[in-house]
């Protein structure tokens, strides 16, 4: 952020002053940013702070932490379609949004050069063209269960003060796993291989059907911002704009693969991308049920996690480097 200040130095001692949030205008730039106390703690790789994606910035804003009312409220002041900025983790991708002088927005997404990043996750059922992963507890009526009106946290397996906590949903959850354990552990076992099948056949098309490809890559490095013209992701001093990298992965030449990754306690598939000389392991899709344990606060159900694959070497960092 303060890269893109006429005087970095003040805005970097107003970013250290205003940890948790706060304003800073150098007469030509003015900027915006919610709690950054990991960020200044030195959780991103320091030489992110040099990419500049433009000379004549207007405003910037650090996504990451502003309230969602704001965040709608600057898509309405830019003219930035709804939900792009404001959505949910799985949606937004953009870390900054950096407004210039003339009106066009730029989007930027920092990763870690160096160790290891995930690329997201997904735990509600997500269309990429013709693929789809089925995650969540969409197929879950829990108005159809035997749940009393009332519940108290002793007829459940969470501690009083978990259960406190609980939105009413996963109350009704947690009695239903303490108190009928059996049913509760078949329809766990049953969702999960229904989701190995899923996420499978996901890969399956992914492989067979570019458009599908181009989609999935666009929504996990992209989100709701993957049209965007000026959406970027940033590793060190590298900006990667993230449509170049969508077509020239269109490209017939790049040909998409998968192999089964999974451990003894998950299941996973690797996706792999290769354009014959190279190849690289463009993520980990990992599946897991989350809250299936009765003392588990929050039962999300289908989780797929998309994990960076390999640690070092020809993971999808080196893919968007070597792409740019």
């Amino acid at each position: 952020m303060a890269g893109h200040s006429v005087s970095p130095a003040a805005a970097m001692r107003e970013l250290r002053r205003s940890k948790s949030g706060g304003k800073f205008s150098d007469g030509i730039t003015d900027f915006e940013w919610g709690n950054i106390e990991t960020l200044l703690a030195g959780k991103l790789h320091s030489r992110a702070r040099v990419a500049r994606v433009t000379d004549a910035p207007r405003y910037v804003y650090h996504l990451d932490r502003l309230p969602k009312s704001r965040r709608e409220s600057i898509e309405r002041t830019h003219a930035i379609p709804n939900g792009a900025i404001s959505g949910n983790l799985t949606d937004s991708k953009a870390d900054v949004l950096i407004v210039d002088s003339s009106g066009r927005t730029y989007m930027v997404s920092f990763k870690e050069i160096e160790g290891q990043t995930k690329l997201g996750q997904v735990s509600a059922d997500t269309v990429y063209g013709s693929a789809k992963l089925n995650g969540g507890l969409d197929d879950l009526d829990i108005s159809s269960l035997p749940i009393p009106s009332e519940i108290s946290a002793k007829d459940t397996a969470l501690s009083a003060g978990s259960f406190r906590k609980a939105t009413d949903k996963d109350k009704k959850l947690a009695y239903y796993k303490k108190q009928h354990t059996v049913r509760w552990n078949s329809y766990v076992d049953k969702t999960s291989m229904a989701a190995r099948r899923s996420l499978e056949e996901c890969a399956s098309v992914l492989c067979a059907d570019r458009i599908s490809f181009i989609e999935f890559v666009g929504k996990v490095l992209g989100g709701s911002s993957r049209q965007s013209r000026d959406f970027y992701v940033a590793l060190g001093d590298k900006l990667i704009h993230l449509q170049t990298i969508l077509e020239k992965l269109s490209d017939r030449r790049w040909q998409v693969s998968t192999r089964d990754s999974s451990t003894t306690a998950k299941h996973a598939i690797l996706l792999t991308v290769s354009d014959g000389a190279r190849s690289y392991g463009l993520t980990r899709i990992e599946q897991s049920f989350e809250g299936a344990k009765p003392n588990v606060i929050q039962t999300k159900g289908i989780v797929f996690h998309f994990q960076q694959h390999p640690r070092h070497g020809m993971n999808y960092k080196r893919l968007l480097l070597d792409l740019r």
